[in-house]
């Protein structure tokens, strides 16, 4: 009997583990194929009376694997934010991967607090065309589980982009205010993206 209760406890311990062992998978990967996924975000006018200090209109994402040297695992990114008083977007290009401490810094403490999950998506921007990543910056993304939809957390130091789409010029970094850091985006058709696509190269 002491032996069988045992083996019940033991089951009852590992049965959590094994839990959140499956619940880390790849969602990189598995939510989002090669050819692509694309995110998008509309705030009506509601919820803008509501945040007041929100400046972000509208949000769009573009996940896919673009770079032939990129490895199988990572996807490209594109960011296009539409800010209030803004006659152009701003635009984010960079590199995303799976990881298993995400948003940790090199003392394994987080970067943003909201962000509570231990694995995730880590995106890299890149401030130049052709230069480091770390140059524009680093933040998380957690996609659901089924992939329809994504939230992305900004830093408090900002990220890295253009302010339209001219990359031959140089880069800036855009600081968001308390209420321009969280975004949850719905996916959306692929075509959503096609334009932003277009607009700025990865690499």
């Amino acid at each position: 009997m002491a032996v069988a209760r045992r083996a019940t406890i033991c089951a009852l311990v590992v049965l959590p583990l094994a839990t959140e062992a499956a619940t880390a998978k790849n969602l990189l990967v598995e939510a989002v194929p090669k050819n692509g996924a694309c995110f998008v975000r509309n705030y009506d006018a509601a919820h803008l009376r509501a945040h007041r200090g929100q400046t972000v209109v509208s949000i769009r994402v573009s996940l896919r694997h673009e770079l032939a040297d990129s490895p199988d695992d990572t996807r490209d990114l594109r960011i296009e934010l539409h800010q209030k008083n803004q006659a152009r977007p701003f635009y984010v290009v960079g590199g995303c991967n799976w990881s298993e401490e995400v948003n940790r810094d090199v003392t394994g403490k987080r970067l943003i607090e909201a962000f509570r999950f231990d694995a995730g998506v880590q995106c890299m921007a890149r401030g130049g065309i052709g230069g480091s990543a770390e140059e524009g910056g680093d933040f998380p993304i957690d996609i659901a589980a089924d992939g329809s939809s994504l939230t992305l957390y900004i830093m408090d130091s900002g990220v890295g982009g253009w302010r339209g789409p001219d990359q031959k010029k140089k880069s800036s970094y855009l600081e968001f205010g308390p209420q321009d850091r969280i975004f949850r985006l719905d996916r959306a058709n692929g075509d959503a993206c096609a334009e932003l696509e277009r607009a700025v190269a990865v690499d």
